[in-house]
């Protein structure tokens, strides 16, 4: 359950498929682990929205936190928490 004044989340979140695996961590670190790499990088929560910094420098995916919980980003990426 997220609160309203989480600074962040935490845990472990994967796309349906299994193919894209997200896991963020207090201090604002996240893990993102795709077709066998895996990359730590950063993320800011602000309210419902969730932006993962990426590599190159100044893009961020951003993903918007929904009731339930899940994770929606661009072209319809939607990752759940596992092991909830």
């Amino acid at each position: 359950r997220l609160s309203a004044c989480s600074s962040g989340i935490n845990g472990t979140y994967s796309d349906a498929m299994g193919v894209a695996k997200y896991t963020f961590s207090s201090g604002g670190k996240v893990t993102i682990e795709a077709l066998g790499i895996s990359q730590e990088t950063s993320y800011v929560r602000d309210g419902d929205t969730v932006k993962v910094a990426l590599p190159q420098k100044g893009a961020s995916l951003d993903f918007t936190v929904g009731e339930d919980g899940a994770l929606t980003g661009p072209l319809g990426i939607r990752l759940e928490k596992v092991g909830k």
